[in-house]
């Protein structure tokens, strides 16, 4: 996924953008009793620390593949630069990559051996042969589409980051791809 570059210019100081942030968001605490998840009920969550930041909306449901804003804020002339991409949590990335090498390394083999059965004639599996033909690929397919239906139902939350930062922090937007509008 080609990440989403996003660069804003504040006429606030490094400082007051910072404590701007920090006193407009929820920290990511887990907890039973939300809808969440999360504790307390600002719209969007995220942590702080030194001159970098996390951003991403509360959601009510589970998306780990919609977008977080992982930004720095910098000191220029005149203001603050504050500058960011869209991306999905570390942890999901690497879950995705482990969960499509097992199912090549363990799917490939079966389907192989599945197919060369139902071709020859032999008798290299046991089971129903569709299984071995049909969940072997759809494990890949769902493992390569999940991500990308993750991050089109994610979509909006791109969009209301870059607002929530911009009426926190009195910015505007100096660089936006396009494909966020």
């Amino acid at each position: 996924m080609a990440k989403l570059m996003v660069s804003l210019h504040s006429a606030l100081d490094p400082p007051t953008v910072i404590e701007a942030l920090r006193r407009s968001i929820d920290p990511e605490k887990r907890t039973l009793f939300s809808l969440s998840g999360y504790k307390g009920d600002r719209p969007v969550l995220g942590e702080v620390q030194g001159n970098e930041f996390k951003l991403q909306k509360r959601r009510y449901s589970r998306n780990d593949f919609a977008g977080q804003f992982y930004g720095t804020i910098e000191a220029e002339t005149g203001g603050s630069r504050i500058q960011g991409y869209f991306d999905a949590p570390r942890w999901a990335r690497y879950f995705m990559r482990f969960w499509l090498a097992g199912a090549i390394l363990c799917g490939a083999p079966i389907f192989v051996l599945t197919l060369l059965d139902a071709l020859t004639g032999s008798h290299h599996t046991t089971g129903d042969t569709w299984v071995g033909l049909v969940v072997p690929p759809a494990l890949i397919v769902f493992g390569t589409v999940l991500p990308k239906v993750g991050r089109a139902f994610g979509r909006g939350d791109r969009r209301f980051l870059v607002e929530f930062l911009q009426q926190t922090v009195a910015a505007r937007v100096d660089d936006l791809e396009t494909s966020i509008r």
